[in-house]
């Protein structure tokens, strides 16, 4: 019942008969108090409120829940302490108390929950210093304490969660060192320290950090100290904030390095020396490293490229007093703009020549996409050209509604797909989908979508850049003609979660919210570690245009399209649950999304009739799989479930995804934890399921 704008207060006996196990009310509008039964309701597993406008306290009594495995509170008006009694909830799993008016100190007795994987309290007014206990909760994933008042020390243990992707600690008044503790996270993607009081250094451990890829931020603290050139080692790093400090000395040639790096920000520090000069950092604007007063780049007026540059007090590059300095000078300058005239002229004619990788702001409008860099933009169409054969048929990867995918082997020995867009002939369709790609994808960046290199404007074509995905797609892994089964069943569980999670990053954390609007298991793209990437967003349509709320054609692929977008034309997000519905069919059954007539016609039509024709669910699992493990069959009928949820007839009935992304992380759980799943509320064999309600 989430998301159906609804408003007052929850009725007070929804659990009168105490067989409520799953609640999801989150993104409504409804006020008031928890009402009493639902505190009392020992058999709920799942309490999901989260995004209204609920006030009170949190309910010591939900201590007695020791089913509950969710309490999702975020983004409401609740107030008070966190009890200390929430540590008693031994099943708990994900704790979410963000967006609220919570005071005092976070309770120790949080470390007793050694299953807890998401603990969000940011944007509270807690205090207080960070318990040490919380390195207790091994098994944590997620960790958010950010916008809150916590002083004091960071605790070392906090280097004991292993398991730990995000780490966020920013905007409070936390001082200290940094914990060199903290290089052990070796599964954290995502750091950020930044807005508070750490001094001292920055830990070389920092550099240990392998999986760090979304960002690392400690700006706006007080360290000193040398830029570590161990933070060179970060080979998978996209933004890099460490303005606003007081570090000293040169860049690191090492992080100059760093190709996946889009942003550096090192201003407001008194860095000294020249800005390493490699295309990384001559893509970034000049802000990133702006009051260093000692700081130069390779070009500018005040930098002496061919020796150490004097250094004044007040930031001259040059020391004045000397007739023979300003002669120099002068003559530098006029020197430097000969140098600048004749460069522009080989520019023009070499653009007359041939259309070059070029920047965004010399070809897209800025309310296109606005401040956004690509590594790869001195490639050339020619380099193309070289890298697949002129595009030849034996470098075909893949086909799609917007253009043909090309594996393009670069003269370095670096592998990039390159997908081909007719801009000419094909009327403006082409153009469309390269600029709704560009403009989509050029803003976002998070693990599980594809990464866009770069692009190219050219007479012939439009070129698309992406990083190079060594096991193809999904769909090729299941039903292309080579398929071997390399996928078992735990890399088909960790390919649908990390697909949820993409789109829920579209459609929860990119402003304006992303609509994919072809989600199919060909867009699905899987990394040498068998990673999923969602990619191809050549249909994708941000949803604040007002074009966006209806179109004209039918866009999507035959199989994966929700039922009522094939009718009304109307774009929801939950057109995209429905899409993933089926993907997640496919990873159970091993079947395609078209079938026979005879069968239905499409995937979901055959599961629903042979669950109401009282066929096995071992008969609907994909027979290439080992099933002889319990484990296994039973959380294959789960992520089952799922998919019946997603691929309901009413998108009413659909879950979020984050709804979804909650309930495949309990189906991994469920089959050992309790012996009532939130997912399994209802039978396979119900009526239900057969009618489309599931």
């Amino acid at each position: 019942m989430s998301a159906n704008n609804l408003s007052g207060h929850i009725p007070a006996q929804l659990c009168k008969f105490q067989k409520l196990i799953f609640l999801s009310l989150g993104s409504n509008r409804l006020s008031g108090n928890i009402p009493d039964d639902l505190k009392t309701c020992k058999p709920l597993i799942q309490l999901m409120l989260g995004d209204n406008q609920l006030t009170g306290s949190l309910p010591v009594e939900l201590s007695k829940l020791q089913n509950l495995s969710a309490l999702e509170l975020y983004q409401n008006r609740f107030s008070g302490l966190i009890s200390p009694e929430v540590g008693k909830l031994g099943n708990l799993k994900r704790l979410l108390l963000s967006n609220n008016y919570f005071v005092g100190h976070i309770p120790p007795e949080i470390g007793q929950l050694e299953g807890l994987v998401t603990f969000n309290v940011s944007s509270n007014w807690l205090s207080g210093s960070i318990p040490r206990e919380l390195g207790n909760c091994i098994k944590l994933q997620r960790l958010d304490l950010s916008r809150n008042s916590f002083t004091g020390n960071l605790p070392e243990e906090l280097g004991k969660l292993v398991n730990l992707e995000l780490l966020k600690l920013s905007d409070n008044r936390l001082s200290g060192l940094i914990p060199g503790s903290l290089g052990g996270l070796t599964r954290l993607t995502e750091l950020q320290m930044g807005g508070n009081l750490f001094n001292g250094s920055i830990p070389v451990e920092l550099g240990h950090l392998g999986a760090l890829q979304i960002s690392l931020n400690i700006s706006h603290n007080a360290l000193s100290g040398t830029i570590p050139g161990d933070l060179g080692k970060l080979q998978m790093l996209e933004s890099m904030y460490l303005n606003n400090n007081q570090l000293v000395g040169e860049i690191p040639a090492s992080i100059g390095d760093l190709m996946s790096l889009l942003v550096c920000n090192l201003s407001n520090n008194n860095l000294v020396g020249t800005v390493p000069n490699t295309p990384v950092f001559q893509r970034m604007d000049s802000s990133n490293f702006g009051g260093n007063s000692g700081l130069c780049r390779v070009g500018s007026y005040r930098c002496h490229p061919s020796s150490t540059p004097s250094y004044s007090p007040k930031g001259s590059w040059i020391k004045e007093g000397s007739s023979r300095e300003k002669i120099v000078s002068i003559t530098s300058v006029v020197v430097g703009l000969v140098s600048l005239m004749f460069t522009v002229g080989v520019c023009w004619a070499i653009k007359h020549r041939r259309r070059a990788f070029v920047s965004l702001e010399d070809q897209i409008k800025p309310n296109v996409l606005d401040n956004y860099y690509f590594p790869k933009e001195g490639l050339t169409y020619q380099d193309l050209l070289e890298a697949t054969g002129n595009f030849s048929e034996s470098a075909i990867i893949g086909r799609g509604a917007c253009g043909t995918v090309y594996k393009a082997a670069m003269a370095d020995g670096e592998l990039i797909a390159v997908k081909k867009l007719k801009s000419r002939g094909d009327g403006a369709t082409a153009d469309n989908s390269f600029r709704a790609e560009i403009s989509t994808l050029g803003k976002i960046r998070h693990r599980n979508i594809v990464k866009l290199h770069g692009f190219c404007y050219h007479q012939d074509s439009n070129l698309l850049l992406y990083e190079y995905m060594e096991n193809g797609s999904l769909g090729e892994q299941l039903h292309g003609k080579e398929a071997n089964c390399l996928l078992d069943w735990n890399a088909r569980y960790k390919i649908a979660l990390g697909s949820a999670e993409g789109l829920s990053y579209l459609h929860y954390d990119c402003k304006p919210q992303i609509i994919h609007r072809d989600i199919k298991s060909n867009n699905i793209l899987l990394d040498e570690m068998l990673q999923a990437h969602v990619g191809d967003f050549g249909l994708a349509k941000l949803m604040d245009f007002p074009c966006s709320k209806s179109m004209s054609a039918v866009a999507g692929s035959y199989g994966y399209i929700a039922p009522e977008y094939a009718y009304t034309m109307k774009i929801t997000e939950k057109c995209d649950i429905y899409s993933f519905g089926v993907v997640l069919l496919e990873l159970i059954t091993g079947r395609t999304p078209v079938q026979p007539l005879e069968q239905g016609g499409d995937l979901v039509t055959w599961v629903r009739r042979s669950i109401c024709n009282g066929v096995p669910t071992s008969e609907i699992l994909d027979k290439r799989l080992d099933l002889s493990a319990k484990r296994t069959i039973e959380e294959m009928s789960l992520v089952l479930k799922i998919a019946l949820f997603c691929t309901s007839q009413s998108p009413l009935n659909r879950p979020t995804m984050r709804e979804v992304i909650n309930m495949l992380m309990d189906a991994r759980e469920a089959y050992c934890d309790s012996p009532v799943s939130p997912t399994s509320e209802t039978p396979l064999d119900d009526d239900a399921s057969c009618r489309g309600q599931i």
